[in-house]
């Protein structure tokens, strides 16, 4: 069977819709149709049901859904391992959250080479929405983000804590006129939105991870920011700590598939931890 016909199906499955499939696997609504209507003659049974709200899975569908991430999988790694020089033993997929690549990763990255030299790494940025899903389905096997959905099927640790702290390139009076919200995931949107008491004027949004913190300082605008990353633009003047707001608590954690190898993933985490500057909570 075709690995893009299991890809099509996780994706449906994933989006509930055939159109959210399309758009997902880059292929016309019709195709998605044929490719599922081919996989479920092949399987013998019906693996979703449709409607004018989109596709839901059968018992049958939710049942294969772990056989295809496996299939899934096990094809990338296949296309990742063929190539490796016989002195890479193992290997893992790796995503971290756009702006944690900034310093810790960067540098994690680089002694993780070195002290795990039997193991080769295939990394990708993203925001925490994709990061999330392609662990849920396979593409990935570890991850560093914040807000990560928990899952039975995944593990979750607490990498080091950050808080969120109201920063303006402003002067600090004046945040409220210049307020931008900032997305860090729902729960926290919505508990900043609550503590604050205050809706945003500029009619803007962003999710550009660190370089929300350039804006801000460039355009003379505030928001919310995690200290660690915004600490060195505090300390050369470009940003203010706006006092007497609230903070936010914002953990990183590291989540990884529990059906990667134990000892790999105890490894990676344990190289991840090494890495954490002495001035980070943990």
């Amino acid at each position: 069977m075709d690995v893009t016909t299991f890809r099509t199906f996780l994706a449906a499955a994933a989006t509930g819709s055939f159109a959210g499939a399309a758009q997902r696997v880059n292929a016309s609504p019709s195709t998605v149709t044929e490719r599922i209507k081919q996989l479920e003659n092949r399987l013998g049974t019906q693996l979703f049901i449709r409607d004018k709200r989109g596709c839901r899975l059968t018992s049958g569908g939710r049942k294969f859904v772990g056989p295809a991430q496996q299939a899934v999988r096990a094809w990338e790694f296949a296309l990742h391992d063929v190539a490796l020089p016989e002195r890479f033993a193992r290997s893992v997929s790796f995503g971290g959250q756009y702006f944690l690549w900034d310093g810790f990763l960067m540098d994690w990255l680089a002694v993780v080479r070195v002290q795990l030299p039997d193991l080769a790494l295939r990394t990708t940025a993203g925001a925490r929405t994709r990061l999330n899903r392609d662990l849920a389905e396979g593409a990935l096997d570890i991850v560093v983000l914040h807000d990560p959905v928990f899952r039975r099927d995944i593990g979750a640790q607490p990498l080091f804590d950050d808080q969120l702290v109201l920063v303006a390139g402003c002067d600090p009076a004046r945040w409220q006129d210049n307020y931008v919200r900032i997305d860090w995931g729902r729960a926290l949107d919505v508990e900043i939105a609550s503590r604050l008491d205050i809706r945003p004027r500029v009619g803007l949004v962003l999710d550009l991870g660190s370089r929300s913190a350039q804006w801000l300082a460039r355009q003379g605008m505030a928001g919310y920011m995690p200290a660690r990353v915004v600490q060195p633009m505090i300390d050369t003047g470009s940003l203010a700590i706006v006092e007497d707001t609230p903070r936010f608590d914002f953990p990183a954690y590291v989540c990884w598939r529990r059906d990667l190898d134990p000892e790999l993933a105890s490894e990676v985490i344990t190289s991840l931890r090494s890495c954490i500057s002495p001035d980070t909570p943990i």
